[in-house]
């Protein structure tokens, strides 16, 4: 009971917070491991319960993929199967590896969720900006859960439909065990097989939602820090019955603050640059290789109505993966450009102190160097360099043909 009254409480004091938690928690439940920065009391028996069900789901998850991999062993493989088997073998390890490298910097993610919504917040924050933030990650989320789960669903209703055209056991997944479905054992494995899809599918999910949202708060960030600089000039309308000097004393100090919380928020944007860049290299890899294997199957598979869905769903999914990452980090881009003009019109013409005016120079020139995401410690993440990796991938698939 006192737990849902605390949730409820950060709803609606830090629903940045309450999200983020909800999603560590779901990875949490799903054997990836704890990446939330505050302190959770458990029992001996949790622990060692819990470490008992990571080893299970992970070996589970990591051992379908390498029987996918086995797979390419077969030689009954229908065209289809090889099909499916080269798309899948070169996402689930991509997208595998993600997970596998989020494990390892889980310490690194702690710190960042920590500086991301804790960090600045007892000097400024507002909750206006706090629940635009969290509506917009939400909609990510939200967005990338329907297109994923669309193309699970559609791709499990091709395989039904190949099953009573073809004959070919209903999969999803192209595996090198069981080789037949004759027996009770070989069904029952065959059943976790098609299972451990949606699994994966459902980790991939909190995966690249976390990091979505960790995008979102940072240019909500330099929004936030945006509006404080615009209420400076607050200080001088609302002059009361200060003396000129008092005020210009008060803006200064303020000022200052302001920069020590711009430079805070730099340091932040490095920090989870650094943290979930490997993250972004990853899935414009993937995004480039298995758009041009959609392509392909376009060109090679026989088509109906099933198959084409299936497909193209496949596509949408792989864009809106890579167009929320390079979108949302274009956005941080542009919001920290933008902090120059609030620097600007934040009311320092209204002195006549030397220092405020060298100040403001100061800043400005800081706030004017670019803030950039990159993948491949090469590509900046951004709303054309978005059209020009879906164009390069279109490029390779046409030069190929």
């Amino acid at each position: 009971m006192c737990l849902n009254k605390m949730d409820e409480s950060i709803k609606k004091t830090h629903p940045e917070k309450r999200l983020m938690k909800f999603i560590c928690k779901n990875l949490y439940y799903l054997g990836c491991g704890q990446y939330w920065y505050e302190s959770i009391d458990r029992s001996k028996f949790e622990t060692k319960m819990y470490v008992l069900w990571a080893i299970i789901t992970n070996v589970y998850l990591y051992g379908i993929i390498v029987n996918e991999c086995l797979g390419h062993l077969r030689s009954n493989l229908t065209v289809k199967e090889k099909n499916d088997l080269i798309q899948f073998t070169c996402g689930h390890p991509a997208v595998g590896l993600k997970f596998i490298i989020l494990f390892i910097r889980r310490d690194q993610v702690k710190y960042m969720l920590k500086r991301l919504l804790e960090g600045t917040r007892p000097i400024f924050s507002s909750l206006d900006i706090d629940k635009a933030s969290t509506q917009k990650a939400v909609f990510y989320c939200i967005t990338l859960v329907i297109t994923t789960y669309s193309t699970v669903m559609l791709t499990d209703l091709e395989a039904v439909v190949a099953y009573y055209k073809e004959g070919i056991p209903i999969r999803t997944e192209v595996t090198y065990f069981p080789k037949s479905v004759d027996t009770v054992a070989a069904k029952i494995f065959r059943f976790f097989i098609e299972l451990h899809w949606w699994f994966f599918v459902t980790i991939m999910i909190q995966v690249d939602c976390l990091c979505y949202c960790a995008l979102v708060y940072m240019s909500f960030k330099f929004k936030a820090l945006q509006l404080y600089f615009e209420e400076l000039g607050k200080i001088f309308s609302n002059s009361g019955k200060r003396s000129r000097k008092e005020m210009e004393k008060e803006f200064k100090e303020a000022f200052i603050v302001g920069m020590g919380l711009h430079e805070d928020t730099l340091d932040c944007a490095k920090t989870v640059q650094s943290t979930l860049g490997a993250i972004y290299s990853i899935q414009i890899f993937e995004s480039l290789s298995l758009i041009v294997m959609c392509l392909v199957k376009l060109v090679h598979a026989e088509r109906n109505l099933m198959f084409l869905l299936a497909d193209l769903s496949y596509i949408t999914v792989m864009l809106v993966l890579t167009g929320v990452y390079m979108m949302v980090s274009g956005d941080i881009t542009h919001e920290a450009y933008e902090l120059s003009t609030s620097i600007f019109h934040c009311g320092w013409e209204m002195s006549n102190n030397r220092d405020i005016r060298a100040l403001a120079v100061i800043a400005i020139q800081r706030s004017q160097v670019p803030v950039y995401m990159t993948g491949l410690g090469l590509i900046k993440l951004s709303y054309a360099n978005f059209i020009s990796v879906v164009r390069s991938s279109y490029s390779f698939f046409a030069v190929m043909y």
